[in-house]
């Protein structure tokens, strides 16, 4: 398809506002490229095909800069949610392409970022140490009078934002092998798949919250390791997409011209965005990453009405 001027510089805007969201959370671009592109081609499976190769793009490109500042760790427990997580892909991905879900897109995705968006821009990440708390109740909830005398976490320990930031260690939250931790990694597994899978989306952010609440994860370590995983979640979800395409709909999704002009917004803002965000608490970078959502979930919703 050739594009017009005022369609390409719509495109690397968008690309330019994805690069900033997956700094700050390896946010996915769903919310805003997937209704921008289904209005320009009309074809929801190439929107959710073009969203995955931009988010796997723009996650190679942000990541470098986690890389450079050692804020990542790969674990082997930690494919524990991305095996479960391409398992349930393959589901989402072969219902949507039998039923007629994908009429949902260009509304539901925008709206439901916003939303989210909302929640960050008023409590920042749910990554203080109140998460924690909770997740330690729980988790001795779940144990017997006997063995919650031995292994009781500290549950009134509090540290501030800055102080959480600054914690470069791997954290214990639930203990890896207990019945929570597999019952967990099967709830955060099946939701990984199905957003990947229906929904077109690199799961960074998913992933993220998995590595937090899953591993112990501080929140950049977490980042730039989800950030990573994406990229396998991305490349397999995209491959999917390739070959269900072909033996269900007789045809491929894909589009080099708008995926270069995409990939040339995000590229460069999330190299860039990736060096100095790290500067920044993780309740700035969660409020900050609350307003890039509205915006982009706004835009999205604003071009679905209007056309």
């Amino acid at each position: 398809m050739n594009l017009e001027i005022y369609e390409i510089l719509i495109l690397i805007t968008i690309g330019v506002l994805v690069g900033i969201g997956m700094s700050f959370m390896g946010q996915t671009g769903q919310g805003l490229v997937m209704p921008i592109i289904l209005m320009l081609t009309g074809n929801a499976f190439l929107a959710i095909s073009v969203n995955l190769l931009n988010d796997l793009i723009a996650a190679v490109a942000v990541s470098i800069g986690y890389i450079r500042k050692g804020e990542y760790k790969l674990q082997a427990n930690t494919l524990i949610v991305i095996i479960l997580a391409l398992i349930f892909t393959c589901i989402g991905v072969y219902i949507l392409m039998v039923t007629p879900l994908e009429s949902i897109y260009g509304w539901f995705i925008p709206a439901f970022i916003i939303c989210l968006g909302l929640v960050f821009i008023k409590s920042g990440y749910a990554t203080t140490e109140r998460l924690k708390t909770i997740l330690r109740k729980i988790y001795n909830r779940f144990l017997k009078d006997n063995e919650k005398e031995a292994t009781l976490f500290d549950i009134n320990h509090k540290t501030n934002d800055n102080e959480i930031v600054k914690t470069n260690e791997i954290q214990e939250v639930i203990p890896y092998g207990s019945k929570l931790f597999y019952i967990i990694s099967v709830v955060f597994g099946f939701f990984l798949g199905i957003n990947s899978g229906m929904f077109g989306a690199n799961s960074g952010m998913i992933i993220v919250l998995a590595l937090i609440i899953l591993y112990g994860y501080p929140i950049k370590k977490g980042i730039g390791t989800a950030l990573i995983l994406s990229i396998i979640v991305s490349i397999f979800t995209f491959i999917l997409f390739q070959v269900f395409g072909a033996l269900i709909k007789g045809t491929n999704y894909f589009n080099l011209e708008i995926t270069v002009f995409l990939a040339c917004g995000s590229v460069i803002t999330g190299f860039l965005t990736s060096t100095y965000i790290q500067r920044l608490s993780a309740k700035t970078m969660g409020r900050a990453m609350g307003i890039v959502m509205v915006i982009l979930g706004t835009t999205a919703l604003t071009f679905y009405f209007i056309t």
